[in-house]
């Protein structure tokens, strides 16, 4: 165990946090725990902030409330519950062990020392603790010793981390894109060797650690490592498709495009899939089953499942995309489609973007007819008068959206 006195105030000095571990009896009960710890002596902004207690969940929780917090009973069965105050969240969760695990879940025994919290934990530099005045308590010796070496290393052996939880698989891997000048070859070989066993996790585990690799800052090298070690195989768990590669001088222009849509949930790794299958050398391979599967394996909504066949037909048949086609875009969608096809266009055809640039910037006029137009021309609703709205829309839009109600009527008429 090791004992780091920096005498640096670190976030959790005042304010909320301080409040809490205050209520919950200080650092004898309760300390703040992993990343926020991490990230504070990285000098890297800390946005989350986790606590350790000796307190158990029930009595943590009774306490909160009385003092007048906002607390839900979230991850209660494992642990933790959370506080809602001025639109953060905080998780504590009690000190336990592990007693069972099966490589997906663990059974737990709330209870126990900072030493025997700290060793169920993933990486040394996750399993830092520190008081309210930012005095750390490392209990295995090497996580302080690791974050200034910068390396990422597994406590203890990594293959019996790993079995215990293969999710941790994926996390190596994102974490690695802050320690990859440094590579512990224990670690990495361990996650390579026992990667196919991902196909027992949950797709919504793995996509929420996937998508944190794909905006990490070095993500390129990260997803690279992945690919040639067919970790990324392991995580689609696909037999239709045998490879997930995409070259780095491509994964370079798509880089731009993940940050510009990383608060859509899902969106980038909908992204990334798309032109894995889409530019597939093998172009034999079946697109609807490889789809089915991967919304199957991740979970993911029929929306997605659109979106997915959506992309995958503009990468594969970017010839088709005309003004007409953009123009009906921002009929039908809207802004957010033609920014889509604009974004993937540029990455596949910049050149083509370049040339339908203003279809892009610039939405056209409002359609000028309506069903009530229709009406006092005598049709009556129903299918036949959408079949004739779209047969004038079509028109309109092939003249450049130029005429007006008067002559869209007349051409109708005409008809």
């Amino acid at each position: 165990m090791l004992n780091v006195n920096l005498n640096i105030s670190p976030p959790w000095s005042s304010g909320v946090a301080f409040d809490i571990m205050m209520a919950l009896g200080g650092s004898d009960k309760t300390m703040i725990v992993g990343g926020a710890v991490r990230d504070w002596l990285s000098n890297v902004p800390v946005n989350d902030i986790d606590f350790a207690s000796k307190l158990l969940p029930e009595e943590s929780m009774k306490v909160l409330i009385n003092a007048g917090y906002n607390v839900k009973p979230i991850g209660i069965d494992h642990g933790t519950i959370t506080v809602y105050k001025n639109g953060k969240t905080y998780e504590i969760t009690t000190l336990r062990k592990d007693v069972v695990t099966d490589g997906r879940h663990a059974k737990v025994i709330f209870g126990g020392s900072w030493e025997d919290d700290a060793y169920r934990r993933d990486f040394t530099v996750n399993a830092l603790y520190s008081d309210e005045y930012g005095s750390v308590l490392d209990p295995t010796g090497q996580g302080f010793k690791d974050l200034e070496s910068k390396i990422l290393r597994f406590i203890g052996k990594p293959q019996k981390r790993i079995k215990e939880d293969y999710i941790r698989i994926v996390r190596y891997f994102r974490f690695l894109s802050n320690y990859s000048n440094n590579i512990d070859k224990n670690s990495i070989d361990a996650c390579i060797k026992y990667s196919k066993n991902l196909n027992i996790i949950s797709g919504e585990r793995i996509l929420s650690e996937l998508e944190k690799i794909f905006l990490a800052k070095n993500a390129i090298n990260i997803i690279d490592i992945l690919d040639i070690n067919n970790v990324m195989n392991s995580i689609y768990n696909s037999s239709l498709i045998d490879n997930f590669f995409l070259d780095k001088s491509f994964l370079k222009k798509l880089l731009p495009v993940f940050h510009l849509n990383k608060n859509r949930k899902y969106y980038v790794f909908i992204l990334y899939t798309s032109f894995i299958i889409a530019l597939h050398k093998n172009k034999k391979i079946d697109a609807s089953k490889i789809i089915t599967s991967i919304i199957k394996r991740f979970h993911l909504s029929n929306n997605n499942k659109t979106l997915l066949k959506r992309n995958i037909t503009w990468i594969t048949q970017k010839e088709s995309i005309t003004k007409t086609l953009i123009t009906n875009l921002w009929l039908d969608h809207g802004e957010l489609f033609v920014s889509d096809l604009k974004d993937i266009l540029s990455i596949i055809d910049n050149k083509k973007v370049k040339i339908l640039l203003t279809f892009f910037n610039n939405s056209p006029p409002v359609f000028p007819v309506s069903g009530n137009d229709l009406k006092k021309l005598g049709f009556s609703e129903g299918k036949k008068m959408g079949k004739v709205l779209n047969i004038i829309r079509d028109w309109w839009v092939n003249n450049d959206c130029l005429p007006d109600k008067s002559e869209c009527l007349k051409f109708i008429k005409n008809r």
